[in-house]
């Protein structure tokens, strides 16, 4: 199968700072942190596209923009790296490469505390050129691949009301679309869509609703009315719970496995993406895709550090695991 990804891709670095030999300013009154390792890896768009490649997927093609900033430039390596085309996406002069750094304290006994993130953002939107030519790299990126994942994670990124116009054309001639927004996912008429269950609620609430109570009944009235809005199947996750699969006015529950700690849920939402996506792509019914997505992201889970995925054999040895 031949992926397409389009959307925000960033860079996530992990800076770790070892305070047993950090010493203190000799012109203001702060110890440092000393960093000892730097471990970069793309994020958002860009780890669903490398789970993409972690499955096996034939093609991996990624549609973003760049700036042209030293992010930038280890972000395509990262993706060289992984095999990862990017030969669709664009440099922009002006803009950020979107990027989260995160420094980690490391203390005694193997103590570890996470800083607040420094985070790289555009304060402006895309520019009417840079825009057309992205749509035309779409269209490029569209005709070739057989599915297409769309990740809106940030503001004034990739994804336009010029790219949304687009990406509903390709979808009415009959492309498989899934897409992750993390603010508007009642925008994407005609395509499949993978909220959380508070991005479903918020879609129906004009994103007034801060925060969600476990309320069954309204989480299940936003799927069913999410997914008529659009026009397609909805996937709401609900975390460690499941997932609901929303499709023709009905819904299933399809529940999760407990893992065993430790394990850390960094990416985990992007390998269940890439998975569901994946199974979708050949021919599995949404039940059936969001199971696999499961044991996709159990695999994912117990990669400590850093973005997890998972792989084939792995997945098939989770499922043996649980049968």
């Amino acid at each position: 199968m031949k992926v397409g990804i389009i959307g925000d891709a960033c860079l996530d670095i992990y800076w770790h700072a070892d305070m047993r030999i950090s010493e203190l300013s000799r012109e203001t009154p702060h110890h440092n942190l000393p960093i000892i390792r730097e471990e970069p890896s793309p994020g958002a768009a860009g780890n669903v596209a490398v789970n993409f490649g972690r499955l096996n997927c034939a093609e991996v093609s990624i549609c973003t923009v760049f700036g042209n900033d030293w992010r930038g430039a280890l972000l395509k390596e990262k993706f060289s790296e992984h095999g990862i085309d990017y030969s669709r996406s664009l440099t922009e002069e002006h803009r950020y490469t979107p990027t989260y750094c995160k420094s980690i304290r490391h203390g005694l006994q193997g103590v570890r505390q996470e800083d607040k993130r420094i985070d790289f953002v555009n304060r402006t939107e895309l520019t009417t050129a840079a825009t057309a030519r992205l749509v035309q790299e779409l269209d490029r990126m569209a005709a070739r691949v057989d599915v297409i994942s769309v990740i809106d994670q940030v503001d004034n990124g990739v994804i336009t009301a010029e790219i949304v116009e687009r990406l509903q054309y390709w979808s009415a001639q009959g492309k498989l679309i899934v897409v992750d927004s993390r603010n508007r996912i009642g925008s994407f008429r005609g395509m499949i869509v993978k909220p959380n269950e508070l991005e479903a609620v918020r879609s129906l609430s004009g994103n007034s609703i801060l925060y969600l109570q476990e309320n069954e009944h309204d989480m299940i009235r936003a799927g069913l009315q999410l997914s008529a809005h659009v026009g397609k199947p909805c996937c709401m996750t609900l975390g460690d719970k499941g997932a609901v699969w929303f499709e023709n006015q009905s819904c299933t529950f399809i529940p999760t496995t407990a893992v065993a700690p430790p394990i850390d849920i960094t990416g985990a939402g992007d390998t269940f993406n890439a998975a569901l996506i994946s199974a979708l792509g050949i021919g599995c019914r949404g039940e059936e895709a969001v199971e696999f997505a499961h044991l996709a992201a159990a695999v994912s889970i117990r990669r400590l550090d850093g973005a997890g995925s998972a792989t084939p054999e792995e997945i098939l040895s989770r499922y043996d695991e649980l049968n």
